[in-house]
Formats: structure tokens, C-alpha cells, sequence
């Protein structure tokens, strides 16, 4: 009878040992959440971090992609990371914006002239205050990202302000895509992007707003046919982690962290290298590139520019404080040109 009870606690021990050995093997899971196409550089990097991660990590991690929509929309990521469900994401704009409205600013139409001076802009006047932002609402900054030009594409030719005068028009997430297009005159249906593809399969919009992988992506050639190179917006996302588990990192996990998915320079070239491979690949299929002028451009840019205005008043907050370092920043930018 000794003797099973011995057995018994010997055994009783040893399923405990087994079970926190396991415990310890799998001590820590990492959610990284985003929306991601399902192929091209970016899911590539995604890839090559979760690698990273899980082989110099201090301890025994797991890094779990929730990239294809597992988490929902990226309102809902954003919520997920604040409340330390999620540890890490990439996010728009548009996403981030839900929890930063200030944010929303930084795709104003016409608010860059080229990715040059945005990014002089983005990372030596706005990074500091944007990582204040972040810090606000219980996130840690890490890097800023790039998803090329927005566009306007549409199942009829757009050249002119005139042609978009009463079209419906679907306006991407976030306030500055609708103002763009009100200021416009056009017919502004803000539709969750799962909701384009219907939308343009029935006639419910005649076109929208978007960067130009994602026309690729989503295969928008075949329904709107048309690319009018506005380059009106810039959508500078962000690589940005849960605030509190971040500050309870060693040095050397925040040092895995901090170095994002990649290099921001290079996050910044293979996106805008893969948006001329897809306008290329557009055209191959049947897309009709529309490209403008100075002179017309400046013509989008002058009927939308009160736009800034109105985006400063809806949007409140720290905006006007942002939009004041923008111009700053562009005056330097145009100054370090000379």
C-alpha cells in the first residue's frame, strides 16, 4: 500500500515535471497581425521576421502570423494589440487612424509631392511626436512603412476633375479619401474594402481610390479597367507593438523588435519598386494607364486643396500640430534641394 502511494506521488510529480518542461518549451507566443497579399515582398518579409524572431529570441518563442484575416478588420487589430492580445502589427493608416485619428492627416490629398519629400518629412519632423501618439494610447512605435501612391481607378476613362462629377465613387478607410473625393463633386460611398468587388460587379460604384498593388492584387483590371495617376495620397503605415509587453522586453528582444520586418529604406524601395511591377502587370492586362501632366495635376491639386482645412477640423486633436510640422518639413526638404 506504501509502496503505491510512493508510486503514486512519484508519478503524480513527474507529470508535473513533464508538463511545465513543456510549458517552458512553448513559454511564449507572439501574435503579429496584419493584412497581407498572398504573395509579393511584403508577406516575404513577414515570413523572414517570424524566422528572425524565433531563431534569436532570448528564449524558446512562437511567432504566429495572423495575416490573412484570422483577426478581422484592422479597427479590430488595433483593439487586439491595446489590449495585449496581439503583441505586434502593420497596419494602414487607415487602421491605425481608429485609435490615432491624427494619423488620418498624413493621406490628405496633395499633402507630398514625391515620396522624397515625404519620407525627409516623415522620419526627421513628424516621427518624434507620431511615437508621442503612439505612446497615448498604450503603443510602441517601431517603424513606418510605405504602400505607394493612391490612384483613382474607374470602369470609364477619368482624365479631368469634371469626369469624376457625380460618379460613385468608393472612398478607401479613413477620412481623407472621402474629402478628396466630396471636394470633388463626386458620389462618395465609403465601402468596407471587402465590399469592392461586389460593389463594382453590380454597379453600386464606378470606381474608387486605392495604391496600385492592390488594384493588382485584388484584380481590379478586369472590372475597372481604367488608372488615373493622381498620386493624390501617400498611406504611410506603421509596424508598432502592444506598449507594455514591449517595455517588459531584455535589451536584446528589443533590439529584435526595433529592427521591424526590414529596413525602413528598404520596406519604403521594394514597395514602390513591386507598384511599378504592377502597373506593368495591369496594363499586360488589359488596364489603361491614364497619366497626367504637371499642369493637370495641379489642376486635382487646386480644386482639393481646402481639403487640409476641412480634414484639421474634422479630425481635431493634435492635427494642427502635425500639419504645422508637415510644412515645415517640406520648406526644408525644399531648401536641402538647393
Amino acid at each position: 500500500m506504501c509502496r503505491k502511494i510512493i508510486l503514486s506521488k512519484v508519478s503524480f510529480i513527474l507529470f508535473f515535471l513533464i508538463l511545465s518542461a513543456h510549458q517552458k518549451v512553448y513559454a511564449e507566443i507572439i501574435n503579429f497581425v496584419s493584412l497581407v497579399p498572398g504573395e509579393g515582398q511584403l508577406r516575404d518579409k513577414f515570413i523572414a521576421t517570424k524566422k528572425n524572431i524565433e531563431e534569436n529570441w532570448s528564449e524558446n518563442i512562437e511567432v504566429n502570423l495572423l495575416i490573412d484575416g484570422q483577426v478581422g478588420t484592422e479597427e479590430s487589430m488595433v483593439s487586439t494589440v491595446r489590449r495585449g492580445r496581439a503583441q505586434l502589427s502593420l497596419l494602414t493608416v487607415a487602421g491605425t487612424s481608429v485609435a490615432i485619428p491624427e494619423m488620418g492627416l498624413l493621406m490628405a490629398p496633395f499633402l507630398f509631392d514625391s515620396f522624397e519629400e515625404a519620407d525627409f518629412v516623415m522620419d526627421n519632423f513628424l516621427k518624434n511626436k507620431i511615437i508621442k501618439l503612439f505612446d497615448l494610447k498604450g503603443l510602441h512605435f517601431i517603424q513606418w512603412i510605405c504602400s505607394g501612391w493612391f490612384n483613382i481607378f474607374s470602369v470609364s476613362p477619368i482624365k479631368i476633375p469634371e469626369d469624376i462629377e457625380n460618379v460613385r465613387m468608393r472612398a478607401s478607410g479613413g477620412p481623407a479619401s472621402r474629402v478628396f473625393l466630396q471636394e470633388l463633386n463626386s458620389d462618395v460611398n465609403q465601402l468596407p474594402f471587402s465590399d469592392l468587388v461586389p460593389s463594382l460587379q453590380t454597379g453600386l460604384v464606378k470606381g474608387g481610390v486605392t495604391n496600385t498593388p492592390m488594384y493588382r492584387t485584388v484584380g481590379l483590371y478586369e472590372l475597372a479597367p481604367f488608372i488615373t495617376l493622381t498620386r493624390h495620397g501617400i498611406n504611410p503605415g506603421t509596424v508598432f507593438a502592444n506598449k507594455k509587453w514591449f517595455a517588459n522586453l531584455n535589451y536584446k528582444d528589443k533590439e529584435i523588435i526595433m529592427n521591424g520586418i526590414a529596413a525602413t529604406t528598404k520596406v519604403r524601395l521594394d514597395v514602390r519598386e513591386e507598384a511599378n511591377d504592377a502597373l506593368y502587370y495591369s496594363e499586360t492586362k488589359g488596364a489603361t494607364i491614364i497619366k497626367l501632366t504637371n499642369s493637370q495635376r495641379n489642376k486635382w491639386k487646386k480644386l482639393t486643396i481646402n481639403s487640409h482645412n476641412i480634414l484639421i477640423d474634422e479630425i481635431g486633436g493634435y492635427s494642427e500640430e502635425l500639419y504645422r510640422l508637415i510644412q515645415d518639413g517640406k520648406l526644408a526638404f525644399k531648401f536641402s534641394q538647393n
